[in-house]
């Protein structure tokens, strides 16, 4: 269990050298083509990543990895590791709080099982996280899975 004090740290180093994200990303093997992807993301130098290992310690979920950039990151994957996260560190966080709130509408939202109708629900959600996080190379919106879905029905 975290203190509060270790909330508020991890919340400042997730509005600081974070990101939460949720994402369409493309995935051949799945019947509607593409998946909704959740994640937080803590970045450091390389040589700091020890850090990294404290909050993983902490946070109990996810990987570290070594970019070739000389930064590490700490990586929270999948909705519910995501949102259990968020729900901790809420009252804490400044510049993420936005984020918080769309997350927690994708989850309110998120179906038992996925069919067009509701994936593209989600998505309309999703696609709002391209400006929460400046995102400038995002590819995947609710727009190609229009698209997708146009082509592949009769």
């Amino acid at each position: 269990m975290l203190t509060k004090l270790e909330k508020s740290y991890i919340s400042g180093f997730l509005d600081g050298d974070g990101c939460v994200m949720f994402q369409i990303v493309r995935r051949k093997d799945y019947i509607f083509g593409y998946q909704i992807r959740a994640s937080i993301v803590f970045y450091q130098k390389t040589r700091n990543k020890s850090i990294l290992f404290w909050l993983k310690s902490k946070l109990k979920h996810g990987y570290i990895r070594d970019r070739n950039d000389d930064m590490t990151e700490y990586t929270i994957v999948g909705k519910d590791y995501v949102v259990e996260t968020l729900k901790v560190l809420r009252p804490y966080l400044r510049l993420k709080k936005e984020h918080v709130k769309i997350a927690l509408m994708i989850n309110k939202k998120w179906p038992k099982r996925f069919n067009k109708k509701n994936l593209l629900v989600i998505s309309r959600l999703v696609d709002k996280f391209k400006e929460l996080n400046y995102s400038k190379k995002r590819k995947n919106t609710t727009k190609t899975l229009e698209d997708f879905f146009s082509k592949r029905s009769p």
